[in-house]
């Protein structure tokens, strides 16, 4: 028997550490792209062309581009928010 084939005490039926991780790898990044998408639906700072190029970002780059939108993407949300927040806060 070659010396890089799977043991024979291994049970197939049983994972192993490395299929936990990449299953988990595999969840973390589903999980992010379907909060991304969720993300891109609900914003309200973006317009139709806009939200069109980040779904296609997220789309074509499934795991840089959910990364991309929640680094780089939702700042414009979070300036908007302050951006409307500021002229309340003066009037008072």
């Amino acid at each position: 028997m070659l010396a890089w084939t799977t043991q024979s005490s291994s049970n197939p039926l049983i994972p192993n550490q490395w299929e936990f991780t990449v299953l988990g790898i595999g969840m973390l990044a589903l999980f992010l792209f379907v909060v991304a998408l969720i993300d891109i639906a609900r914003s309200r700072h973006l317009t139709g062309l806009a939200r069109a190029v980040w779904v296609l970002v997220v789309l074509a780059l499934p795991l840089v581009g959910p990364l991309l939108w929640l680094v780089i993407g939702r700042l414009g949300n979070a300036t908007t928010r302050v951006a409307k927040k500021s002229p309340a806060s003066s009037a008072r």
